[in-house]
């Protein structure tokens, strides 16, 4: 048992977003005119790590950022929203990470990442955060980082009786090493980040048997995220449709980490999987509702609000 019920560690990303509302997402070689411009804080561990912390759990970020402006403003956001700092790195050779966001009336929406600092997350900084890690109740990872850092800590953690949940996000360009899935409790990818772990991009199987592909490599659970369908699960035995639910979107930016980072919290606060994916839907359809990624996490008391 892990000796903090509520502390969730979170191998962290981050970016900054540079994010432009429009009308329509321009084709190539298109030049369209945009409405609203934003910088803001993002990147899939720290939005997941902020969705958390609003969500009243303690979280500990391990994170690389730039020697720049945006790293000193990532810092500064880390420490307001009440994170432990102690285990941010500074890269003096590499930028802070960056993602040019464009999003259209929809909510629909287009990213590219400059990854940055990010990529040089490495395993030593694991080791210096390996404590934390240890002592946690679940430990929260994803692909904007190194893939061996992720897999690194996942190990730790895995072997120290900590939940591991990895949201494989960017889909993987390359093969995940097949050892790396005993040591993950729940993964949630959406269709296409799992069909690219299984190196099937294009084959047109069901949600079932994406889910059972997964089970079959070693992966305890597996949820996989379904946009405005909602999410479905699959375990050893029990399986099921979580509807979304249904609210006026404005910016679907971000979702998938409010999904993740509520996930992780009603995971640490034990509740049954697929309560925690209710509760995982409800929040990442709030956050939909807003503009931004980081700032439009919902704080508890606004998921207890929605009916």
């Amino acid at each position: 048992m892990a000796e903090n019920e509520n502390h969730i560690v979170v191998i962290a990303s981050f970016m900054m977003d540079l994010t432009t509302k429009l009308k329509k997402i321009p084709v190539r070689g298109e030049t369209v005119f945009g409405e609203e411009f934003k910088i803001g804080p993002g990147g899939k561990g720290s939005n997941q790590a902020v969705c958390a912390k609003r969500l009243g759990l303690n979280i500990t970020v391990v994170a690389k950022l730039g020697n720049d402006v945006f790293g000193r403003e990532a810092l500064n956001n880390f420490k307001k929203e009440g994170f432990e700092t102690d285990f941010i790195f500074i890269d003096h050779e590499h930028p802070t990470g960056v993602a040019p966001i464009f999003v259209e009336k929809s909510g629909e929406n287009m990213i590219a990442i400059v990854p940055g600092a990010n990529s040089f997350l490495n395993t030593g900084e694991i080791d210096r955060s390996i404590d934390k890690i240890r002592s946690a109740k679940v430990l929260l990872t994803n692909l904007e980082v190194p893939v061996e850092t992720s897999y690194y800590a996942l190990k730790i953690a895995n072997k120290n009786g900590v939940t591991t949940i990895l949201n494989p996000a960017p889909a993987p360009s390359a093969t995940l090493d097949d050892d790396i899935f005993k040591y993950i409790d729940i993964i949630t990818p959406n269709e296409t980040e799992a069909l690219g772990i299984l190196q099937m991009q294009g084959a047109e199987l069901s949600t079932e048997k994406i889910a059972e592909k997964l089970l079959s490599k070693g992966v305890k659970n597996v949820v996989l995220t379904l946009g405005k369908k909602g999410a479905f699960f699959m375990s050893g035995n029990e399986q099921g449709y979580i509807e979304a639910f249904k609210v006026e979107t404005v910016d679907t930016t971000g979702a998938g980490d409010a999904f993740n980072g509520a996930l992780a919290a009603a995971i640490c606060e034990e509740k049954p999987l697929k309560n925690s994916i209710f509760f995982a839907n409800k929040v990442a359809a709030i956050s939909t509702t807003r503009f931004g990624t980081a700032p439009a996490m919902p704080y508890r008391i606004e998921v207890e609000k929605m009916i």
